[in-house]
């Protein structure tokens, strides 16, 4: 997926560390209340905590807190300024992954651009 964009809305991340993971890893993943639906709030075994998209974990057998991750993920938020071109590189439960003109990679939610092709 490379469609093209626009940023309608300027997005700016204060995370210092983001949650990463690689695929077969366990964390711990609870409900918690959030606008955007299909997110787990997880912690990593070194006590990283971030929202996951329910998608990409599986329940562990027999645990009711237990995920594993099907695929890498990372959770870097990008900023992005209103006007600028972004192209969309995956979108997910309301979030949308894009590469900037300058090519770094992160996550927006995708209310703040202006035109989704699914």
């Amino acid at each position: 997926m490379t469609n093209k964009v626009k940023v309608i809305k300027s997005h700016h991340s204060d995370v210092s560390i983001p949650f990463q993971a690689e695929k077969g890893e366990i964390v711990i993943g609870k409900e918690k209340p959030t606008q955007w639906e299909g997110w787990l709030y997880c912690k990593t075994k070194d006590e990283i905590y971030g929202w996951v998209p329910k998608a990409f974990l599986t329940p562990v057998k027999e645990s009711t807190e237990e995920f594993q991750f099907i695929r890498t993920y990372n959770a870097f938020e990008i900023s992005a300024t209103e006007g600028e071109f972004v192209k969309i590189k995956e979108i997910e439960s309301g979030w949308a992954k894009i590469e900037n003109e300058s090519g770094k990679i992160g996550w927006i939610p995708l209310e703040n651009l202006d035109y989704i092709e699914v």
